[in-house]
């Protein structure tokens, strides 16, 4: 399951002005915001909808490439990418992992807002719902992956959150609460500094 976590958290940000369509509807909500940082709670289901594990902490996202996602319960699990590495951090198991960040990992769903819309055209075929306000945007892979569908919901064009159905239709939903967008951060934000892990 902390695994899966990991796939989730890394995917959302960057595409090209030439696309048409929903792709290029999806890029503008997305373009939109050259940052984020929220709350979170995300709940897991199975295939009838039976709750397997629900977990909160914050997220903190910024063009291109880089986030920090922090889950405090019921666990305390980090990950962090500057773009460039990618450190993932057990505070239970005090195990820290550390690896290069590459197009597979670009490829995962909490990089996805940090992809160009050539990317996203590249891989997923891409289509919108439309109620009142809010938005859908469907993300269907061209290649089998880790999730055979991600949605992305906007409401007056910020995004709300995220909901993923993996290949054993389990649903992943993952709501951000009070996001704030286009905040300043300062690169140390989306460092590892495993003194400061271990306080929080």
């Amino acid at each position: 399951m902390r695994q899966f976590l990991i796939v989730l958290c890394l995917s959302v940000f960057t595409l090209n002005v030439f696309a048409e369509g929903d792709v290029a509807q999806l890029h503008l909500h997305l373009s939109g915001a050259q940052s984020l940082n929220a709350k979170f709670v995300q709940q897991v289901k199975d295939v009838d909808g039976q709750l397997l594990q629900e977990s909160k902490g914050t997220i903190a996202l910024k063009r291109p490439n880089k986030i920090r996602w922090e889950s405090t319960e019921p666990f305390h699990y980090l990950l962090v990418s500057n773009g460039k590495t990618v450190w993932r951090y057990d505070a239970d198991l005090e195990q820290l992992n550390t690896e290069p960040f590459d197009a597979n990992l670009a490829q995962t769903p909490a990089m996805i807002i940090s992809m160009t819309i050539d990317q996203l055209a590249a891989q997923y075929d891409v289509s919108v719902k439309k109620n009142g306000n809010a938005r859908e945007f469907i993300l269907l892979p061209k290649e089998p992956g880790s999730f055979t569908e991600m949605v992305l919901m906007f409401t007056w064009g910020k995004l709300t959150g995220m909901r993923l159905t993996d290949t054993l239709e389990q649903t992943t939903k993952i709501e951000f609460i009070n996001p704030k967008y286009n905040n300043r951060f300062s690169d140390r934000e989306f460092e590892f500094n495993e003194a400061e892990a271990k306080k929080s």
